[in-house]
């Protein structure tokens, strides 16, 4: 995973330093997410100037929490330039689908086994992004809280506060 992360960051920054391009005129990002407990990749695609689909590729549990997972989310955000056209709040919902390898525990809240779990929930978003004015670089802080509906209606603790940066391509 960090020779994916470090690839990848190699990656974004030569494309940052080999564009001059003006990154409030993208229309497409891509790039990775931190969170807490994981990472992945996310692409975010502006159907106009304020609504935007996000898809992200996440692995969690990987630095602790309960379990691992790998899932797959979509989610469709509204967009709200703040008075510096740089900085805009963002919020939206969206699904997510994949496995979680959850801890099982014992009567007395010891772990135990790993029980491979197929998920499939709902996902609220909201956050805010800094885009660049001379770089397509995009730098974005968010909560994402997360609902499994199958295999169990349970909250879905992995990815839910992360940080990303996005190259904007034209």
């Amino acid at each position: 995973m960090k020779k994916v992360l470090l690839l990848l960051s190699g990656l974004i920054l030569t494309l940052i330093f080999s564009q001059n391009a003006n990154a409030q005129g993208g229309r497409a990002g891509l790039g990775i997410r931190l969170s807490p407990d994981g990472a992945g990749f996310t692409g975010k695609f502006f159907v106009d100037r304020n609504l935007a689909f996000e898809a992200q590729l996440n692995a969690g549990g990987v630095f602790g929490g309960e379990g691992q997972s790998v899932n797959a989310v979509g989610l469709l955000q509204y967009h709200i330039p703040l008075p510096d056209p740089s900085w805009r709040i963002f919020f939206g919902g969206g699904a997510h689908i994949g496995a979680w390898d959850r801890d099982k525990r014992d009567r007395e809240g010891r772990r135990g086994d790993k029980d491979n779990e197929f998920i499939f929930g709902i996902d609220g978003v909201g956050g805010l992004e800094y885009v660049f004015k001379k770089i397509p670089l995009g730098l974005s802080a968010d909560f994402k809280p997360a609902i499994n509906l199958v295999s169990d209606v349970d909250f879905f603790p992995h990815n839910m506060f992360g940080v990303s940066a996005r190259l904007y391509l034209r």
